[in-house]
């Protein structure tokens, strides 16, 4: 009985990660077929096939790339961005999600500059993820510490905090997100190797 048990967790620790891979996979095509597929099946239902959606949508972003690449396209989108930069209310959103996309696709600056551990309540501590050195604080050396809410880490809290109050953590920022995605749980499975 006790085979057939460690069977079972073996089969789920196994299938788990591969079912969910394929489900967000299957799920995020969808929503990006979505896109256009909705305009394509309602205006053009002669040609409208599942998952056109989602190559049409990749071809207009690669038209879209192959147009900042060149000196009119980029003159073109410059215009674009320069009317969604101008519009009030939307252009903080877009300066925002701007800014996130920036530093998560430019490789030569990292989103996030290293790990710490921070006092979370009197005895308590928590992980949280150096952005800079803060400005906004004058008279003594701050850092902007991002601590993500767990485990959707889209989310969390911006804070400042002193730089003689902080422990940096000798670990990687993709073991810090590992560790904060597993609820812990990852930095126990690292003690066992």
């Amino acid at each position: 009985m006790k085979n057939l048990k460690n069977y079972f967790i073996s089969g789920l620790i196994f299938i788990i990660p591969i079912s969910l891979s394929i489900w967000i996979l299957y799920k995020t095509i969808k929503f990006l077929d979505g896109i256009l597929g909705n305009f394509l099946k309602k205006f053009f239902p002669n040609i409208y096939t599942p998952g056109i959606g989602f190559f049409s949508l990749i071809l207009i972003i690669l038209f879209i790339g192959f147009l900042a690449h060149n000196f009119l396209g980029r003159k073109l989108l410059r215009r674009v961005e320069l009317l969604f930069e101008k519009l009030p209310g939307l252009n903080r959103i877009y300066n925002f999600i701007k800014g996130i996309i920036q530093n998560i696709l430019n490789k030569k600056d990292k989103m996030f500059k290293g790990v710490v551990k921070i006092k979370f309540f009197d005895e308590s501590y928590t992980i949280g993820f150096i952005t800079e050195k803060s400005k906004l604080v004058q008279d003594k050396d701050f850092l902007s510490v991002f601590v993500p809410t767990v485990p959707n880490i889209s989310t969390g809290f911006y804070v400042l905090v002193p730089e003689s109050s902080v422990e940096k953590l000798d670990i990687s920022v993709e073991e810090g997100l590992k560790i904060v995605i597993s609820m812990g749980l990852a930095e126990n499975a690292s003690d066992k190797k």
